[in-house]
């Protein structure tokens, strides 16, 4: 289950969140534009997240494109992420920052579940400051399970899903849409389904993708208590970035 507690990052993870400096976020709470919070004998600033989504869109602002933990050179190179998480609070923790600035800033996100029911990942979004039926009615969110999307035909064919992840991404450019995210929690694997085995070689194709598409992140969601360590150095093998909970790497794969 999520946490029932509001999220509140400090100046500079507020800073980067909507990209930002720290400067204008202290004349903007001074002058009352926009709520902060002050903690501590030092009355250091905090922000909620939900109100920084609200300000965003309330003033037509874009996200930044990292999230908090990620340094702007390790954004660079994360256009395709493998993200290693032990637990769904963990999971959502660091998926957030991904989310929330993004389809604030109104650009869609297709999101494949599997282990983590929908209706959690409504939870999820609605706590971050969303509008989630809206966001759902205008297909700027939409949730697949794995049999629309990995298994469609009832067994998984690496080429099939690449035309289909790069037709969501055409769908989405032909929107008008500057950025797209994609992710998938890759625990629709661990059944054996036929074509399973084909996980990796399809991971790896993926590259070429969102070096062809600038506008896409992929994001590959891996259970650190499902998957076994072969298959945690398979991910990583085959990922240009991995996001793991000490923080996000870049820029150590190469074709």
């Amino acid at each position: 289950m999520s946490s029932p507690h509001k999220k509140f990052l400090t100046i500079s993870e507020a800073a980067q969140f909507l990209d930002v400096s720290t400067a204008s976020l202290r004349r903007w709470t001074n002058s009352g534009k926009l709520r902060g919070f002050r903690v501590g004998g030092r009355r250091e600033r905090r922000f909620l997240e939900e109100d920084l989504v609200a300000f965003m869109q309330a003033t037509n602002m874009e996200p930044a494109a990292p999230p908090p933990s990620a340094s702007p050179s390790a954004h660079e190179h994360g256009k395709h992420i493998a993200l290693f998480f032990r637990d769904p609070d963990e999971q959502w923790d660091m998926l957030r920052p991904y989310f929330i600035p993004h389809l604030a800033g109104g650009f869609p996100v297709l999101y494949i579940q599997d282990s983590t029911p929908p209706e959690q990942l409504k939870t999820w979004f609605s706590e971050g400051g969303l509008d989630v039926d809206s966001l759902l009615a205008n297909q700027l969110l939409r949730i697949l399970p794995p049999n629309q999307a990995y298994l469609l035909t009832g067994q998984f064919d690496t080429q099939r899903m690449l035309a289909f992840m790069e037709s969501a991404i055409l769908a989405a450019v032909a929107a008008g849409h500057a950025r797209v995210l994609l992710t998938g929690e890759m625990t629709w694997s661990l059944s054996g389904p036929p074509g399973a085995a084909q996980m990796m070689t399809y991971e790896a194709l993926l590259n070429p993708v969102v070096e062809k598409y600038p506008e896409v992140t992929i994001i590959c969601q891996y259970d650190l208590k499902r998957f076994n360590s072969a298959s945690v150095l398979d991910a990583l093998l085959t990922h240009p970035s991995a996001h793991l909970p000490s923080g996000l790497v870049a820029g150590y794969y190469r074709m």
